[in-house]
């Protein structure tokens, strides 16, 4: 060994080539794979051999190991457990000449919604044709687009059982309570531009 060190190179051959290789071998990694936590005792869940339906309440984990260094989130994020809370950003063609029912299955055609059959009681508000203000919505909550479109004269009533928006009218106590949130609102804005 001792012959070794009186030449520089072969001395740092011999060090030098097994600490690279010790050096690269803890760099790689699998990409992609998943290694979940291991299960405790608390988050098993024991179904029941008969064919009754039950309601499983397990809390999961928020995060698994996703690779090396990376944790990734199981947890849904707050749109996708309430539909109506995601933000949309639409823009309704202008060759076209929608009604309020056009727009309003425009808005929901890809939340997972529909516009519930039409009856006596909504068939004004439905064939209305669209005013040109909100040809273009967003961002948005879907909730609030909804509500935009129909007017403050309208209820959205929400069937999340069958996912159906339907609309009644609304009260005319309530009609004065929004009309009157809504020139609250705008009175507290400061005005900006030209005037």
């Amino acid at each position: 060994m001792f012959y070794l060190l009186n030449s520089p190179l072969k001395a740092i051959s011999l060090f030098a080539f097994p600490l690279a290789a010790a050096v690269l071998s803890g760099c790689m990694s699998s990409h992609g794979s998943v290694e979940p936590e291991p299960v405790t005792e608390s988050a098993r869940i024991a179904l029941p051999l008969t064919n009754a339906t039950t309601a499983i309440h397990a809390k999961p984990s928020s995060a698994i190991r996703y690779g090396r260094y990376t944790l990734a989130n199981t947890s849904p994020r707050p749109e996708q457990v309430d539909l109506l809370s995601q933000v949309i950003d639409i823009q309704i063609p202008d060759g076209l000449a929608p009604t309020v029912r056009d727009a309003l299955t425009y808005v929901l055609r890809h939340s997972g919604y529909q516009v519930c059959p039409l009856n006596d009681d909504v068939q004004l508000l439905y064939s209305r044709p669209l005013p040109a203000s909100p040809y273009h919505l967003g961002p948005i909550s879907l909730r609030n687009a909804l509500v935009t479109l129909a007017g403050v004269a309208w209820q959205p009533v929400v069937d999340d059982k069958t996912r159906t928006i339907c609309f009644e009218t609304r009260s005319s106590s309530g009609l004065a309570r929004s009309a009157d949130s809504l020139g609250s609102t705008t009175d507290s804005q400061p005005h900006t531009g030209g005037e």
